[in-house]
């Protein structure tokens, strides 16, 4: 199972956030407030705020208990960071997973190089 899968293509332009509403209160965090909001479409002069309120908050506990967010970057997303592979991670946030501290892995460089001095 990936740790990413796309709810809704890009190809739905400025209407992703009305068409989330339509599924949107299976959602944690999403005020229903703002799903009527959605539901009306990107005439309404609130819609733009309602989206951002729902992406920042919005979470999904599936059946295995992983807890899903959502991102759009053109398409909308919805990942769950444990389940990403480290490829997936990567591609995903533009960063490793986890880095090595500098101090650490210079630490580690100094280790080798003193150890071949004595």
């Amino acid at each position: 199972m990936s740790g990413i899968e796309i709810l809704l293509s890009d190809n739905r332009g400025v209407y992703i956030p009305r068409d989330f509403a339509d599924f949107g209160a299976h959602w944690d965090g999403v005020k229903a407030e703002d799903l009527e909001i959605l539901a009306a479409g990107p005439d309404h002069e609130h819609y733009w705020d309602a989206w951002d309120a729902v992406l920042g908050a919005a979470t999904y506990t599936d059946g295995n208990d992983n807890v899903w967010h959502l991102s759009q970057d053109g398409d909308l997303f919805a990942y769950c960071e444990p389940l990403m592979t480290d490829e997936e991670y990567y591609n995903f946030f533009g960063e490793h997973r986890s880095e090595l501290d500098r101090e650490d892995r210079l630490e580690t460089d100094n280790w080798y190089d003193t150890s071949a001095e004595v």
